[in-house]
């Protein structure tokens, strides 16, 4: 430190000032992380077009039915207009400081000058505080914003896009060999047993033992039918690699700031927590991740953490990901018949896809595809897959009623179960333009130009419940009681083409 001191007599008056503000920086840095401890900086969101673009923000936030939220824009234009006053009132007095600062040396009277100089200081100071909390309340704000909405996204009602492997109607059409299982669907037959009754009777789901050990939601299963999940994983992976998806493991365990980076928030709009926080016992407050860390609801959400701080080159672009991992939802719902039996569960395997794109902007090479054609690339991925099952499903185009935070356009796919009489979803596909990259700092780099923010796409390639309550429901023979497995999922069967009793 005397060192330090000796040297700091040869500074100049501009190296001294240098010094004294890192130091001060460095030291509210240091201050902050360890009041509020986080592993991504603050967002940058993108207030400049929210301003220039009202109308649209209040529309999203209205067919999303969040008026609360809508009529904060118009709040926050006009403290961002504030905040600009005041950029501009503080370059001035700097403007002054620099002037007086440059006249203290020659002058003779420098008792005045240095009482202007602090009077202006103190001005800048008050300036400057003013400006964090005008940020301060802009962020808070902000973080409620969700993403835009596209013009012709329906509205409350969705829209079917298509229909997938549609069964003919005629009993007479029946097969069920092993090379061909055709059931003809009665969308009025109350009668068919559903995946429960199935899965117990064949002895491949235990949910009595489960709901004893874990409670309700949870599961065993068993024989044939953990087989049966570690084919779907497997069938699922095969067909996103071949497309050009690289496999990714990852953690299930996050920090929350990432989860709500990717939108998740810990209650829905009913007030239902929905995400399982994880407290350490006897962690030191302040320590690191006492108290920060969450089971992830989706491999999305570590696959978008994976890319935070990072900057894709777009000659790379677009970067897809598989990434197979257990999920956890605290938000099992009601138990109704909607959550009967593995429908609707706490903890499950999920296969997700995920890819970084560009966002339009100039010097993108031709033929880089734009978010629009990566979410049809999902989509068309989604249907191979349940194409490949030959199971009966529908493509819905969702409405912006019910839309997430981060979502700027979702299909769904739903398969009908006729045990459950309904249809039931099993994959969706959100394009979320740069609603998280923008929150996780991911960026595309492209020659010449300003990095842009990425736009982010997810979408689920297998929720191996779902799929396997499609299957026992729709491939299961009363007659022989035994399942036909799909043919694409027989070579992890040893090439059986039945699950027979356990």
């Amino acid at each position: 430190m005397q060192a330090l001191r000796r040297r700091s007599s040869h500074w100049t008056p501009q190296l001294r000032s240098r010094f004294r503000h890192f130091t001060l920086s460095t030291r509210l840095r240091d201050i902050s992380s360890k009041q509020h401890p986080s592993a991504i900086a603050l967002p940058q969101y993108n207030i400049k077009h929210l301003v220039a673009n009202q109308d649209l923000y209040i529309r999203s936030c209205n067919i999303r039915r969040l008026p609360h939220v809508a009529n904060t824009v118009p709040i926050i234009a006009q403290l961002y207009g504030k905040a600009n006053t005041l950029r501009k009132d503080r370059t001035t007095v700097y403007t002054q400081r620099k002037a007086l600062q440059n006249q203290l040396h020659a002058a003779n009277d420098k008792t005045r000058i240095l009482e202007q100089l602090g009077k202006l200081k103190d001005a800048g100071n008050v300036i400057d505080t003013e400006i964090e909390e005008l940020e301060r309340k802009i962020r808070d704000y902000m973080d409620q914003m969700p993403n835009l909405i596209p013009a012709d996204c329906p509205l409350d009602e969705e829209r079917v896009v298509k229909y997938i492997c549609p069964p003919p109607s005629d009993p007479a059409e029946l097969k069920r060999t092993d090379d061909e299982f055709i059931q003809p669907i009665n969308f009025e037959d109350k009668t068919l047993a559903d995946h429960v009754d199935i899965g117990v009777q064949l002895g491949i789901i235990d949910l009595t033992t489960a709901s004893k050990v874990s409670g309700h939601a949870f599961y065993y299963l068993i024989g044939d039918g953990a087989v049966l999940e570690q084919a779907l994983v497997q069938y699922a992976l095969d067909k996103a690699r071949r497309r050009g998806f690289k496999m990714m493991i990852p953690p299930s365990v996050v920090r929350r700031e990432f989860a709500h980076a990717c939108g998740f928030r810990p209650r829905d709009t009913n007030g239902e927590q929905q995400i399982y926080n994880i407290t350490i016992a006897g962690g030191e407050p302040g320590s690191g991740d006492e108290g920060r860390l969450c089971l992830a609801g989706t491999a999305e959400i570590p696959l978008a953490a994976w890319a935070s701080d990072k900057s894709f080159d777009v000659k790379e672009c677009p970067v897809k990901m598989v990434g197979v991992s257990r999920s956890y939802r605290a938000e099992a719902g009601s138990r109704g018949r909607d959550t009967r039996g593995i429908y609707r569960v706490h903890e499950f395997t999920k296969v997700e896809l995920f890819s970084w794109v560009p966002s339009p902007t100039e010097g993108i090479p031709e033929g880089t595809p734009t978010s629009a054609d990566m979410l049809e690339e999902l989509r068309e991925l989604q249907e191979d897959i349940i194409k490949g099952l030959g199971l009966h499903a529908r493509v819905l185009d969702m409405p912006g009623s019910d839309l997430g935070a981060s979502a700027y356009r979702k299909y769904d796919i739903e398969v009908w179960m006729p045990g459950r009489q309904n249809w039931g979803e099993i994959t969706s596909a959100s394009n979320c333009t740069d609603y998280q990259s923008r929150r996780l700092h991911t960026r595309v780099k492209i020659d010449g130009k300003t990095p842009t923010y990425a736009h982010t796409l997810n979408g689920t390639a297998m929720a191996v419940p779902r799929a396997i309550v499609a299957i026992l429901e729709n491939y299961y023979d009363p007659e022989r009681n035994a399942l036909w497995i799909p043919k694409p999922l027989r070579k992890y069967f040893d090439n059986r083409a039945w699950i027979e009793q356990q």
